[in-house]
């Protein structure tokens, strides 16, 4: 199989990344398209990738041609490389907010079409990815794009119309959750520890945390009160406060932009 990035930026860099230290395929089954020559060279060098600039080589190169560029340019890039994208082609759209049907459309072809919204722990195959099918994608079809997604981790089909809202959660979770840590880990290098100590310390604390939420079915406050030191309860109803007020907001306000 024949795998076209068209985009390598900061997503389509890690799910590329993932895809090669797995061995799912090998360099020379991959071709990089961007208009970054730097990136370009970059890849190359790291991977041993096939690199292009010419997004219309790329679509002609790949069975399967992976578009991960922002929102606003996935019309133009469709636009350009439809002559080149047969029905024997799938098409990935990484891209949030467009739906499979709008490049249906573009496409004007009965071609099947993927939207997916990973996220950045795809690039250690920790990711938990959505995915929902376009109007034509054939059962086969579906999965190869089932045995791709396990390769970046666990995956989830769900309905189109729920995958703004997915994407506030999970695509977007992760920068809700690393500022804690970034505050952990600077925490413990000022008071002595090494980076890799606290930073090993913390982000296994958070993984456990998870996972205990994930597996045991009761409310997450019966859970925190499973612990026997609340170093910061007296101050928790004030920090959940502020907390709940500026995230909500923020997570209301991607909400509200999403159904534009």
């Amino acid at each position: 199989m024949e795998i076209t990035f068209i985009g390598t930026g900061k997503m389509g860099g890690a799910l590329l990344e993932r895809l090669l230290n797995t061995g799912f395929v090998s360099n020379e089954h991959i071709l990089a398209c961007d208009i970054n020559k730097n990136r370009l060279k970059e890849l190359q060098q790291k991977f041993g990738v096939n690199v292009s600039n010419n997004n219309r080589e790329g679509a002609k190169f790949g069975d399967v041609v992976i578009i991960a560029v922002m929102p606003k340019q996935v019309r133009e890039i469709l636009e350009e490389i439809k002559t080149e994208i047969s029905e024997s082609k799938l098409v990935i759209s990484v891209a949030a907010l467009v739906s499979t049907e709008s490049i249906e459309k573009i496409l004007m072809k009965n071609v099947g079409v993927v939207r997916m919204m990973p996220n950045i722990p795809s690039l250690v195959g920790s990711g938990f990815n959505l995915v929902c099918f376009g109007s034509f994608m054939k059962d086969e079809d579906k999965e190869r794009i089932r045995k791709m997604l396990s390769v970046w981790g666990e995956y989830r089909e769900v309905a189109e119309e729920k995958m703004e809202l997915y994407t506030i959660i999970s695509a977007m979770g992760p920068t809700y959750f690393f500022p804690f840590l970034d505050t952990l880990i600077s925490f413990g290098i000022e008071n002595g520890l090494s980076e890799s100590e606290v930073r090993e310390a913390a982000c296994l604390t958070l993984k456990g945390t998870a996972d205990v939420a994930l597996k045991i079915s009761i409310a997450i406050e019966n859970l925190k009160n499973m612990i026997g030191s609340q170093p910061l309860k007296d101050k928790e109803q004030e920090l959940k406060a502020t907390l709940k007020e500026a995230l909500n907001k923020t997570l209301n306000e991607l909400r509200t932009l999403s159904k534009k």
